[in-house]
């Protein structure tokens, strides 16, 4: 009789502890959509191309369905939440296509005057109701596992013995709860980190791109405005193309990490010589830093890899551009390739600042930067160690670093060669050759 009742109330509480996690869950899809949606609309005001056209289109797709999805999973009072949220969903959208016509028309004052009057307000009220009301889900999710964490106690506790179906029960309660405990934990890491991740792309990259677009607006200004002679509209024409290269740029290596994360970007892979790539990287680099000389040590009969040429050249100017932007004093840079007859290694070692050793494994992630007095001064988005990182993982690869503060940092990336590379030349010719770039 026992264990009949409590095998009852137990798959009773677990069934309302699953009800409770499903509708939480659903919720916290909703939030995340509607972030997303959000991402999409501010990068399709930096960027109003029709790819980011197309994926505000499909944000808001998306954003419904997980609407509807908490009117299918939860109650009455959950239908009637998803019913409100869609009528301020279609207000918002009716919006956002008055914004797409201001700026199809060019007409960004328009565009911006919608997104912070009609739109923004809209998300706001949207957010505000899915927060409270996540939080409510997830209270009675948290609460219907003590409940069920409260039974398994109790029936730890006053069984006297432990038939083989009782404890196989118990077991299955266990692993269920822990289960539960698992993906809510995970739950609240995944809306921390998008909260994180929206702030501190809307802090670095609204402050990196006002500033070369402050800059095309006052020379463009200037040369509206002033009668200028053909020297001074060819100076000021150069600046505007700097700032605009520059944001192209960085727009550039958002789209591309976006691409290398998600697992679309596609490689096409081909015999490469690495050593050719970082003389070839070395030697453009070199002719803008005279305050950094570049020196070379290239193994002889270094194998090829597999990989492509484009992207392995970004990897060794993203690494050379971080060991110069983070030896502000100047001081030489060593570039060292080195095999041994299964992986190449390149090096790239500096003379600067340094990392400190809590900050080595975050390095790489998006948006890294290194909060210190010496840095202070350093511009950056904290994107190009994230590209490297991505790039190697695709060539299945590795990278890390090693730093002492004060001394400089070294960075390593491992590249496996092509399976039908050998060290035999280079058995028969030792050594590796010094070059100054």
């Amino acid at each position: 009789m026992f264990s009949i009742v409590a095998a009852y109330t137990t798959q009773t509480q677990v069934d309302r502890a699953q009800r409770s996690e499903t509708v939480a869950e659903s919720y916290a899809g909703a939030l995340s959509a509607l972030n997303a949606e959000e991402t999409v609309e501010l990068e399709y005001l930096l960027d109003p191309i029709s790819d980011n056209i197309g994926r505000l289109e499909e944000a808001g797709r998306v954003l419904t369905d997980a609407v509807n999805e908490i009117a299918v999973q939860g109650g009455r009072e959950d239908a009637v939440l998803a019913k409100d949220i869609l009528a301020l969903h279609a207000q918002r959208l009716v919006a956002n296509e008055r914004l797409a016509g201001a700026s199809a028309a060019g007409d960004r004052t328009e565009a911006e005057r919608i997104h912070e009057n009609e739109s923004q307000p809209l998300f706001l009220a949207m957010k505000s109701r899915l927060t409270v009301a996540t939080e409510e889900r997830q209270a009675d999710s948290q609460s219907a596992l003590a409940g069920l964490e409260t039974t398994a106690r109790w029936i730890l506790i006053l069984s006297p013995i432990v038939f083989a179906i009782g404890f196989a029960l118990l077991i299955v309660l266990w692993l269920i709860l822990e289960r539960y405990r698992r993906a809510t934990r995970e739950t609240y890491r995944k809306i921390e980190q998008l909260s994180r991740l929206r702030g501190e792309f809307v802090s670095i990259v609204s402050h990196e791109f006002r500033t070369p677009l402050t800059g095309v607006q006052g020379f463009s200004e200037l040369m509206r405005d002033e009668e200028l002679t053909i020297p001074e509209m060819r100076e000021y024409a150069s600046d505007i193309n700097k700032d605009a290269r520059r944001l192209s740029s960085l727009i550039s290596d958002m789209l591309d990490l976006d691409l290398m994360e998600s697992g679309r970007m596609t490689l096409r892979f081909a015999p490469v010589d690495l050593n050719r790539i970082v003389m070839n990287a070395a030697a453009q680099s070199s002719s803008s830093a005279a305050a950094h000389p570049i020196e070379l040590h290239l193994s002889e009969g270094l194998p090829e890899v597999n990989g492509e040429s484009e992207r392995l050249t970004q990897v060794v100017t993203n690494l050379l551009s971080n060991a110069m932007k983070y030896s502000p004093s100047g001081g030489g840079i060593e570039l060292e390739t080195t095999g041994d007859g299964r992986m190449v290694t390149l090096t790239v070692r500096d003379h600067g600042i340094g990392i400190p050793a809590t900050h080595l494994e975050k390095i790489f992630d998006r948006y890294s930067q290194i909060e210190a007095t010496e840095t202070a001064s350093i511009k950056g988005v904290g994107l190009g160690l994230a590209i490297v990182y991505q790039i190697v993982r695709l060539h299945h690869g590795k990278v890390w670093a090693t730093s002492d503060v004060g001394e400089g940092s070294a960075f390593h990336v491992q590249l496996p060669v092509m399976e039908s590379a050998t060290f035999a030349a280079r058995a028969e010719q030792p050594g590796s050759r010094v070059r100054r770039a």
